[in-house]
């Protein structure tokens, strides 16, 4: 049996932050949504912060889980640049509760910024003891509210766009008449 492992890494977004007043972007609560269908199934637990078009993701669980998804996640195209900042040896869990916490802390987590003078939320030039008070105020912070409020947007989020369902069915219908078009045609050298 494996030991218990705790690794947090940081990397850029491939995609456009979000604007501010939008909530959480559609990329991230597709990322969150599929993490925690995949984090439950593995065994895995964490927690992600995504903000200025960076991440920040603790990720815990069994040695060789947690090994085999970091290595999926560095060939991963949604993001950029990845970089492991730290990966230690645990005794327990952190986020018991959590496949994949995220929580919408852009007040809290600007206030940390500001009283550390960092201007935007770059974690690559974050220190140890900088990315421990980030680890912090994620691990702690918790509004059940705006967890319920959050979750809604993964769900909501996490769902094809109208454009991505019309898209796949005109794809089956333009398959249909190209199959149709060729069992015709089959059928009519038969006879």
């Amino acid at each position: 049996m494996s030991s218990l492992v705790q690794i947090i890494y940081i990397s850029r977004s491939t995609f456009a932050p979000p604007e501010k007043e939008r909530g959480i972007d559609p990329n991230v609560a597709r990322i969150l949504a599929k993490s925690r269908i995949n984090n439950r199934r593995n065994g895995l637990v964490g927690v992600l912060y995504f903000g200025d078009g960076c991440f920040l993701q603790c990720l815990e669980g069994e040695e060789t889980a947690v090994d085999a998804l970091y290595a999926l996640l560095q060939s991963d195209a949604r993001h950029k640049n990845i970089k492991l900042f730290s990966r230690k040896s645990i005794t327990s869990l952190s986020y018991t509760d959590w496949e994949m916490k995220y929580v919408p802390i852009e007040k809290e987590m600007g206030q940390l910024l500001a009283e550390r003078g960092y201007p935007t939320f770059d974690p690559y030039r974050f220190d140890e003891p900088m990315i421990q008070k980030v680890m912090a105020l994620l691990r702690t912070t918790v509004d059940p509210v705006a967890m319920r409020k959050v979750d809604k947007l993964i769900e909501e989020s996490a769902k094809p766009s109208f454009a991505e369902r019309a898209s796949n069915k005109w794809v089956i219908a333009v398959g249909a008449f190209v199959l149709g078009v060729v069992v015709a045609v089959a059928f009519l050298k038969l006879t």
